[in-house]
């Protein structure tokens, strides 16, 4: 978490969306994320999470940000374990890059309400967006 502290600068940077999706049929759909860096491996993770996240019926309270974010770390450090390691990087890489990427998506436009705002309707649009790359 101090990572994404300390990098504020980085959160408005656009996600590829494309790479975060390629990354995560790789390890998810394929079951081969052998070719993936940490970061990639920590993408995907985010990815993974923001879809058990949403499918777990979780509530968009107060909560959700660090909830969300702790949930990519878990799946990060777990994808890291199975796949023996990253191409390139090593496994805090990509637990820092499961929350950074989950960090961008939630300070970008389409995630404003899931950090709260009563009716934000944030998770309807997390929901929206982790169908999106299913």
């Amino acid at each position: 978490m101090n990572f994404v502290s300390q990098n504020k600068s980085k959160h408005i940077e656009p996600v590829d969306e494309e790479s975060v999706t390629q990354a995560h049929k790789a390890a998810y759909g394929d079951g081969d994320s052998s070719g993936l860096s940490a970061h990639a491996l920590g993408a995907a993770a985010a990815l993974q999470a923001l879809k058990k996240f949403t499918s777990g019926g979780q509530s968009a309270g107060s909560g959700s940000q660090t909830q969300i974010i702790s949930l990519a770390m878990a799946e990060a450090s777990k994808l890291f374990d199975q796949s023996g390691g990253a191409g390139s990087g090593n496994k805090q890489d990509a637990v820092n890059g499961a929350a950074m990427t989950v960090m961008k998506l939630l300070v970008q436009s389409k995630f404003s309400g899931i950090i709260g705002g009563g009716n934000s309707g944030g998770l309807g649009g997390l929901m929206k967006l982790a169908q999106q790359f299913a």
